[in-house]
């Protein structure tokens, strides 16, 4: 049991934990009776403690998701922008179509099995669904379903609906009760991102009875208006996962979404994130007002949708749009070429990925290699640690994917806000400075011996390296780097391969000169780095706005490296966020960086803004912004120095002012 608030929920109810409404940082109590309690209170602690953001996870700066309109244009609606972009075309409403189930049951015996029979075969759909996003790089929404499926097998819920059925009522109307009573009590919580969880019950609930009673078509790919070439801005009280669900199937048909309800954190606005779409939430009674065909221009940069636009409104939105898709059309047209500065230095553009799934998404992309290979997130969900030979095929999955291009694979870096189930770790007290990448290694060598063997195995035509997480000192690289080599002779192994050292932590940084005689390169994880040189922990909303990697402390902490590394001839690579930020590229190319690697979908835009960039200039520059006296400082001085690429040019006479002043 968790106690919380003077109130207490059975951990085996996901409904009952949320509805106690601790969150992040909360102190709360547990307690457990049986043989088992201490290891279970032990495994639970654990799992409490965990931060609750990957540690690659890039940070949220704040404007990244404009949440107000300051002013508006005449008749435009201000909303909350769940996800940017424009969008143009006619509203379409969304219908419900879950039945409304009879109240009168027919047996008791004869609800229970049909309610069971329909929350396995909801529990078959949300399986598929998420395989199916998993499949096409959508995690997020993978994630989503799986924890659809965790409601689903709540005992809570399901023993209020067996209630419902005792007392004569139909298997449908028990479930719509029972969830929708859960709902109403998690809508009043004043954390708006539980009081968004109502919209995941209410969605189990839809789901269920859908199964119950089927109907035709019950995916947004069937319940759209027929194509005639007109895309549609989709509208609703509030979209569930659900409803969303075969979405991706008509990505030309759909131009936003826009919600009377939700906020920013629901999970239709991931996935609308996740499928680049405009999102519009909290609209209120000025959209419900709307009538299907409505002519509107969804704004996600200005947090305002315009109903029944004029000609200016329209020619100006439609220009905006077609330099939006210029830019991406040519940077992804560009892709596949070098990224080379004005002055003819290559940086080598390399693409972030924890599955073959990202893999084979960062071909076509342009991803001159593989930076960084997250091993971890290939077997935090399995049911027991991976073998030598359960490494070997996932990382050969990887190579294979990505034929020709070198790839660089991280150790394991399980700890922190990282823990597998099969692992068994201790609580910490405070996990990010505890057992994490190769201090883990030191209590647990079996693993990595492990993964080193798989490693080993694998079979590249080009470079495969080697890079090791949360190295601290020298002695730690050295080590590590002799137990590589036996490996590899005993392996009989031709060659050693490379290996690396993540730059995450400041003494890594101060001694970069001293790692740099033992290591092949260095990879600077920025994520971390920002964590610890400004000892804010990044998993804390309230500190999000200030985790900034522009910071001069950690600038100094990059050049300290840069500088190491070039005593020795080592190159050094950003696999960070850092690396994915436009106003940051200029600056780590002026410290002395030659990779940089991102999420694939960032590839093109990344490379296009180094080819927009003078190496001499960026090296000319960067030194002055150590020296300022905050990273908002040196965001203004990046923006004066290296400012945004100039549109693409327009030939359509359309006016240059935009339609309303919504910033």
């Amino acid at each position: 049991m968790l106690h919380y608030g003077g109130r207490q929920a059975s951990l085996s109810s996901l409904v009952a934990l949320l509805s106690l409404a601790a969150g992040e940082g909360a102190m709360v109590e547990l307690v457990a009776s049986g043989a088992d309690a201490e290891a279970a209170l032990a495994a639970v602690a654990r799992e409490l403690q965990r931060a609750g953001a990957g540690e690659d996870a890039p940070p949220v700066h704040a404007g990244t998701i404009p949440l107000s309109s300051a002013s508006l244009v005449p008749g435009a609606i201000a909303g909350v922008a769940a996800a940017p972009g424009i969008a143009v075309g006619t509203l379409h409403w969304w219908r419900d179509t879950a039945p409304e189930p009879a109240e009168a049951g027919q047996g008791n015996a004869t609800e229970r099995a049909a309610l069971r029979a329909a929350l396995a075969g909801a529990d078959a759909q949300l399986t598929h669904e998420s395989q199916a996003a998993a499949a096409r790089g959508a995690a997020a929404e993978a994630g989503i379903f799986a924890m659809h499926r965790a409601l689903l097998e709540d005992p809570a819920l399901l023993a209020a609906a067996e209630a419902y059925i005792d007392a004569g009522k139909s298997a449908g109307f028990a479930w719509r009760e029972a969830t929708r009573a859960e709902a109403a009590l998690l809508s009043r919580m004043p954390d708006p991102r539980m009081a968004e969880r109502a919209a995941d019950l209410l969605d189990v609930d839809k789901r269920v009875r859908r199964v119950l009673a089927p109907a035709p078509a019950d995916t947004a790919a069937g319940r759209l208006p027929a194509a005639d070439g007109t895309p549609v801005v989709l509208a609703a009280e509030e979209f569930t996962p659900s409803d969303l669900a075969g979405l991706h199937l008509c990505p030309a048909q759909v131009a936003a979404l826009v919600m009377v309800r939700g906020g920013p954190t629901s999970h239709a606005a991931i996935i609308a994130r996740q499928l680049g779409m405009p999102c519009l939430v909290a609209l209120g009674g000025a959209l419900a007002r709307l009538a299907d065909g409505t002519p509107v221009i969804a704004d996600g940069d200005r947090a305002c949708l315009l109903a029944s636009p004029d000609a200016h409104a329209l020619a100006a939105a439609a220009s905006a749009m077609r330099q939006r898709a210029w830019q991406r059309d040519t940077d992804l047209r560009d892709a596949h070429a070098a990224a080379s500065t004005r002055d003819g230095v290559r940086i080598e553009v390399a693409a972030n990925v924890g599955s073959v799934a990202d893999a084979a998404n960062a071909l076509p992309h342009g991803a001159d290699s593989v930076g960084l290979v997250r091993t971890e997130l290939l077997c935090l969900h399995e049911a027991a640690a991976p073998t030598p030979a359960g490494h070997r095929a996932s990382c050969q999955a990887i190579v294979d994917a990505l034929p020709g291009r070198s790839v660089i694979v991280r150790t394991l870096d399980i700890g922190g806000d990282k823990d597998a189930a099969w692992l068994q770790l201790p609580p910490e007290a405070n996990p990010a400075l505890g057992l994490r990448g190769v201090r883990l290694a030191q209590v647990r060598p079996q693993l990595f011996d492990d993964q080193l063997r798989g490693l080993l195995a694998v079979r590249a035509a080009a470079p495969l390296r080697i890079l090791l997480p949360m190295v601290t000192e020298v002695d730690e690289l050295l080590v590590w780097r002799e137990r590589i080599r036996a490996l590899a002779r005993e392996a009989g192994a031709e060659a050693v391969p490379e290996v690396g050292v993540m730059i995450e932590v400041p003494s890594a940084a101060l001694l970069a000169d001293q790692l740099a005689e033992h290591a092949d390169f260095f990879s600077i994880g920025t994520n971390d780095l920002t964590q610890y040189t400004l000892a804010m922990d990044r998993c804390q909303p309230e500190l999000a706005a200030r985790m900034d990697g522009l910071h001069p402390a950690v600038l100094r902490m990059i050049a300290a490296t840069t500088e190491g590394a070039a005593r020795h001839g080592r190159w050094v690579g950003v696999c960070g966020a850092l690396a994915g930020d436009p106003l940051a590229v200029p600056v780590l190319i002026g410290l002395g960086v030659t990779e940089l690697s991102v999420d694939a979908a960032l590839v093109p835009g990344i490379k296009s803004r180094v080819r927009a960039l003078s190496h001499a200039d960026c090296c000319q520059r960067a030194g002055a912004l150590l020296r300022l006296p905050s990273a908002g400082a040196v965001r203004a001085a990046c923006r004066e120095y290296w400012p945004a690429q100039a549109p693409a040019p327009r030939n359509d006479g359309a006016l240059a002012r935009p339609y309303g002043e919504c910033q």
